[in-house]
């Protein structure tokens, strides 16, 4: 299974989306009612036979990249097909593309609930939902002063660190419903733009620097303005939805990569001794969602307060209140690396200004 993901993407792409998209010409919805009703049930065509019969033999050939493609062209030529589809989820299981796998196996339980692979589908299924990226939706702009917006899917996962700080324990499962979250942080310009003023210590960063000396009060007082200029949601992220949009499926140390200088303005790469600052939002590489500056560049706000471990936490992604003082995450330009790490957590009190204290937004999907 080794080389299969260099060329997989490509032949995913090209020619199974097809297959995995919903007939232009008839909604899958269809083809299932159509299937379950026909007495008898319909055969492959002599040319969809035939791309099951070499997909067989590219597998026993140890071609999965090639199965994939052959089992994609007989489910476009018959997406009634039950066996294609579990046989396309297994090999697109082997090689962890989870989320179409996960689809190809819902669609043969949508086909045949009573078949002879029913059990071993729903077995995978809760297997690869584990793990499973969650899919990052269509990006989000309400306004010309409004922040650049990722839309994304529920999801679960592992909130936390066993390994880290005290208040980083214990790690626990947390499912996420749907929301949009911004791509950067809150620009000075766009707290200009909303506001009128700009209160950042470091003004001369220039307009696509985020925003900073902002106190939690502070960006409340912004969200109120914008949400009354959209008609829309905007709110700060909750702290596990803050790290779910970090964390963007994987497990790595900071938010994108295990190197928190490919991600991160921290205080060893931000500039010389006693003349660190912060940089221009996305200036940095971007994680598995298209965010950016998640770590690194300034603290940013979350809604939630402050506990001192997450036992009780909540499971739901929702924020948790309760304590007197609230939390930022993702270090800042003036912290070591190791502050931009996905779990690490700060804390203060809600009129506290910092000149690497800022944010980013969140926003409520209908």
């Amino acid at each position: 299974m080794v080389n299969i993901r260099a060329g997989l993407a490509v032949v995913l792409f090209s020619i199974c989306v097809p297959a995995f998209a919903e007939n232009a010409s008839e909604p899958f919805q269809d083809v299932v009612a159509k299937y379950l009703a026909a007495k008898p049930k319909p055969a492959l065509s002599e040319e969809a036979y035939k791309y099951k019969v070499q997909a067989e033999f590219m597998v026993q050939e140890k071609q999965p990249a090639r199965a994939i493609e052959l089992y994609g062209k007989a489910l476009n030529i018959a997406p009634w097909w039950p066996e294609g589809h579990f046989q396309l989820g297994l090999l697109l299981g082997e090689a962890k593309t989870y989320r179409d796998a996960t689809q190809e196996m819902k669609r043969y339980l949508q086909l045949a609930p009573e078949g002879s692979d029913a059990r071993a589908a729903q077995d995978k299924i809760y297997q690869w939902e584990l793990i499973a990226v969650p899919v990052v939706g269509k990006d989000v702009k309400d306004c010309p002063e409004c922040p650049d917006m990722v839309e994304l899917s529920a999801g679960s996962f592992d909130m936390g660190s066993d390994s880290g700080e005290s208040d980083e324990k214990p790690v626990h499962r947390v499912t996420i419903k749907p929301f949009a979250i911004g791509k950067t942080e809150i620009t000075q310009a766009q707290w200009q733009a909303m506001m009128g003023t700009n209160p950042s210590n470091f003004s001369g960063c220039g307009d696509t620097c985020p925003v900073e000396q902002v106190s939690w009060n502070d960006a409340q007082a912004f969200i109120q303005k914008l949400n009354a200029k959209t008609g829309k949601q905007y709110r700060l992220p909750t702290e596990a939805e803050w790290e779910y949009a970090c964390r963007a499926g994987t497990q790595q140390e900071f938010c994108g990569s295990d190197n928190a200088d490919s991600v991160a303005w921290n205080s060893l790469n931000s500039g010389s001794y006693f003349f660190n600052s912060p940089h221009p939002v996305g200036t940095k590489k971007a994680n598995a969602f298209g965010l950016y500056d998640m770590s690194g560049n300034v603290w940013e706000w979350v809604e939630d307060t402050y506990h001192e471990n997450y036992v009780g936490a909540p499971a739901d992604g929702s924020a948790w209140e309760g304590g007197s003082m609230r939390l930022l995450r993702g270090g800042s330009w003036g912290k070591d690396a190791k502050y931009g790490r996905a779990a690490v957590r700060n804390k203060f009190g809600t009129s506290y200004r910092d000149f690497s204290y800022g944010f980013r937004l969140a926003r409520t999907l209908p």
